[in-house]
């Protein structure tokens, strides 16, 4: 499967899991994993259907590159959104989920430089 595929089926992957949590808080009136929401729509679900379609549009590169930004992006959302489902369901304190967001946002922005190396040494 080619890398904005991947990107395309993931992002709305995240888009549904992000949808399904809302419907959740929004049934129980419980709206505490709002900050988890966000991140599951806008680091999952948007940035991946972005990268898809920056790939698509601009023809970056498929090479080695494009796989680490890849297993970054998502890598990095899966842990930031486990870390941050877990903060704001009571089930760990900051002191442990702290440095886990710090590296997940760390790999994410790791992938977003990435994509700009791409998009710079795109053809035109």
């Amino acid at each position: 499967m080619k890398i904005e595929r991947i990107h395309l089926v993931l992002g709305l992957v995240w888009f549904l899991v992000g949808m399904t949590l809302g419907e959740i808080m929004g049934k129980s009136m419980d709206h505490g994993q709002l900050p988890t929401h966000a991140h599951i729509m806008l680091v999952g679900g948007l940035l991946s259907v972005l990268w898809a379609v920056i790939y698509r549009v601009f023809g970056l590169s498929k090479g080695i590159l494009s796989k680490i930004q890849l297993v970054f992006h998502h890598g990095g959302a899966v842990i930031m959104i486990s870390a941050l489902y877990m903060l704001y369901g009571d089930m760990a304190p900051i002191e442990q989920m702290g440095p886990i967001l710090g590296f997940s946002g760390l790999l994410v922005m790791i992938s977003v430089a990435l994509m700009l190396y791409l998009a710079i040494k795109a053809k035109d």
